[in-house]
């Protein structure tokens, strides 16, 4: 135990002690009814995420106020949201991102971004992005794993390096 201690205490300021996983997906994924293999080999820990949701998997949003609405990208950029539901592409796989208080989160982000080619006579085309740094903890159901990531600030995820 004593070595253990002596350990922590040596270890350098502001190095993280677990390795940040890197999860970069598309979705919907290549295998209809599949979430990607990057999330499905989502572990437990701090996780750099980036995921680009292209129609019709449109994420549900909790709003500052607490209500829900399906994402509407009526502009693109940035939408403030305080959870984020995505679906995966499959039953199996359910996530949900957190992307907190943007002063201590600068690094996560929710955005409707232009993608021409989901355009139509009404729609000038989108997908939707959710990136940043969080911290990825699974909770079992049973014939599922539910996945919450709560925000990191970016310094946990090596960001600039």
């Amino acid at each position: 135990m004593r070595a253990l201690i002596l350990a922590l205490a040596l270890w350098p300021a502001g190095h993280a002690l677990a390795e940040v996983q890197q999860v970069v997906a598309s979705l919907p994924g290549e295998t209809e009814f599949e979430a990607p293999e990057a999330l499905q080999n989502l572990a437990e820990g701090p996780v750099w995420l980036d995921l680009t949701i292209a129609p019709p998997l449109d994420p549900s949003l909790q709003r500052e106020d607490g209500s829900w609405s399906g994402m509407v990208c009526d502009h693109h950029g940035e939408v403030s949201a305080k959870s984020v539901s995505i679906p995966t592409g499959s039953n199996h796989l359910l996530l949900n991102v957190r992307p907190g208080v943007p002063d201590r989160h600068a690094a996560n982000l929710v955005s409707c971004d232009y993608a021409p080619q989901y355009s139509d006579g009404d729609d000038p085309g989108h997908v939707t992005r959710v990136k940043g740094c969080y911290y990825a903890n699974a909770t079992s159901i049973p014939t599922a794993v539910q996945w919450i990531l709560n925000p990191l600030p970016a310094s946990d995820c090596k960001s600039g390096d």
